[in-house]
């Protein structure tokens, strides 16, 4: 291999490797470690060449148990879905527009790909609309990401237009880190070049990659691009060796397992590239973006359930991504679902990835996350006793990327229903049944009160999801089970003849009943509704609820 001078490259291999290089008496042997960088330098005695392990913590010097030589893989770069975006104050006409963003994310991945193994490939091109009056960018950066979304690509990568330059330093781009589906850049600045147009882009993609600002001043990831490196006779887009190792961890996993955002990255990464993110921000302390980096990736103590309900739900979001393609482009009709149809899949899918995490924790995570998948308002999200997991889980980016591919999931022929049922069972999990059933009741009071009125049909699917969740904790339905025969009917009591709509005065009337408090009677007619359903009574079931 032949590297220019200053400049960085992944190569991945299967196992620890060796390299031999030089000529001649000098030839040399090296055993290198994996997620590690080198450097090469020439002995200032003899003018030999040389090879050093660049020191990023602890790993680099202590002796490794390396894995037995593998071969250099041939690696097939991950690919990463784009939807560029343009807003309305663009001046110039899509024919013009469009082709020079174009021309310009593919000379961008053409340089990350060279440093990550991670290509940028346009799926879609849109326009939308900026606020005129928001000037400062982390607001315009927080609107884009409210307006706009990045389906049907995985990254959204806008170009706004209704930025001036003005003196000093300014916000030219930017993105909120390590795989965050949203980049924006500032496209109207004068006495810009078209090549530091790119350069802007490659840096802020480094970022989503996972590259941090670096002190070499001709790495991509300087803090300022306003050097003018790119006006030089002969200059190139390179990276740095520590940035090209984190974002080539990054891009192994995402070629690997498919990773969408920095909660996905393994452990034994994100231990890395905390190392590196540590001796950035030793070497820049004046500069916050290595140390914000290590705030993210550096959650190596995240809780086991946590990163298995997000991976349960994660994948429950693809399969819906992939659902909501084939309805918006029609073309494969016969595989479209919805309702009861599109609700056993997602249940099907969500045991079926449930399955493959630890067994000690995989019914929790089964029902954690699809009580979050099924939440289409914030329920989960602001309530107390459950915001601080599913914010843990879920970032609020991608409960926007859910709510678009959602669909229309019901149950009892009600996509509120199927709400009810898997929130319900996702705060058994999460609280206990006592709590669950409390919080449901007292939802549906507070409703009589100042909202839709006290369901009774609404108290159904709650319970129902709550017998569910404690006949699956309990061992009486299998995931196994679920994954081949779930079904809504099986799982849902007729709602029929369950009355809705009442206000408090007629609650009230219920509470005072002759013989009887007919709201309990009520609650205990849906128990009875629940235990007569065929998976609870036939001969198959270990126990009634």
């Amino acid at each position: 291999m032949t590297l220019p001078v200053g400049e960085s490259r992944p190569y991945f291999f299967t196992g620890s490797v060796r390299i031999r290089f030089g000529n001649g008496l000098s030839r040399q042997s090296f055993l290198l470690s994996p997620q590690s960088a080198y450097c090469f330098e020439q002995s200032l005695a003899d003018n030999s060449l040389q090879l050093e392990k660049i020191g990023f913590g602890p790993q680099d010097y202590r002796q490794l148990d390396l894995h037995k030589s593998g071969p250099q893989e041939a690696v097939e770069a991950a690919v990463i879905p784009v939807k560029l975006l343009v807003d309305d104050d663009e001046p110039t006409r899509r024919s013009i527009w469009e082709p020079r963003i174009r021309q310009r994310l593919e000379e961008a991945s053409q340089v990350l790909e060279l440093h990550s193994g991670v290509r940028f490939q346009v799926v879609a091109i849109e326009t939308w609309e900026s606020d005129d009056k928001v000037h400062d960018f982390s607001l315009s950066l927080r609107e884009f990401e409210r307006k706009v979304s990045p389906q049907p690509g995985q990254l959204a990568i806008g170009f706004s237009s209704q930025y001036q330059m003005v003196r000093g330093r300014v916000h030219m781009g930017g993105t909120r880190g390590v795989l965050h589906p949203y980049v924006l850049l500032k496209e109207r600045a004068p006495r810009i070049m078209e090549t530091e147009r790119t350069e802007l882009l490659v840096h802020e993609l480094g970022h989503f990659l996972g590259a941090s600002h670096s002190p070499e001043t001709l790495s991509v990831m300087r803090p300022l691009l306003s050097k003018g490196n790119q006006r030089r006779l002969g200059s190139r887009i390179q990276f740095d060796p520590a940035n090209t190792l984190l974002m080539a961890m990054v891009g192994d996993e995402i070629r690997r397992t498919g990773i969408r955002s920095a909660f996905d990255v393994s452990r034994p990464t994100r231990r890395r590239m905390s190392d590196i993110y540590h001796v950035l921000a030793t070497a820049m302390p004046q500069d916050p973006a290595a140390k914000l980096y290590l705030k993210m990736i550096g959650r190596v103590n995240t809780p086991p359930l946590v990163e298995e309900t997000r991976l349960v739900l994660r994948q429950l979001v693809r399969a819906a991504s992939s659902q909501s393609e084939m309805s918006a482009t029609k073309t494969r009709p016969a595989a479209e679902l919805t309702g009861e149809e599109l609700t056993e899949l997602y249940v099907r899918k969500a045991a079926s990835y449930a399955l493959l995490v630890d067994p000690a924790r995989r019914q929790q995570a089964f029902l954690l996350s699809l009580g979050m998948f099924f939440d289409d308002t914030n329920t989960l999200r602001s309530f107390p006793l459950t915001t601080q997991l599913v914010r843990r889980v879920e970032f609020e980016s991608e409960r926007r990327i859910r709510m678009h591919v959602l669909g229309q999931p019901t149950m009892g022929g009600r996509q509120d229903l199927a709400k009810h049922f898997f929130v319900s069972a996702h705060a058994l999990a999460a609280m206990g049944s006592a709590a669950a059933r409390g919080v449901g009741l007292a939802k549906e009071i507070l409703d009589a009160q100042q909202g839709s009125g006290f369901s009774f049909a609404d108290m159904a699917a709650n319970r129902a999801g709550i017998v569910f969740a404690e006949q699956l904790l309990a061992g009486n339905i299998s995931l196994d089970e679920i994954v081949r025969n779930f079904r809504v009917a099986d799982y849902m009591p007729p709602i029929t003849d369950l009355k809705e709509g009442l206000g408090q005065q007629e609650l009230l009337e219920l509470l005072k009943g002759k013989d009887e408090n007919q709201l309990l009677a009520g609650l205990k007619h849906i128990e009875r509704l629940i235990q007569e359903l065929p998976v609870y009574t036939s001969p198959s079931a270990k126990s009634a609820p």
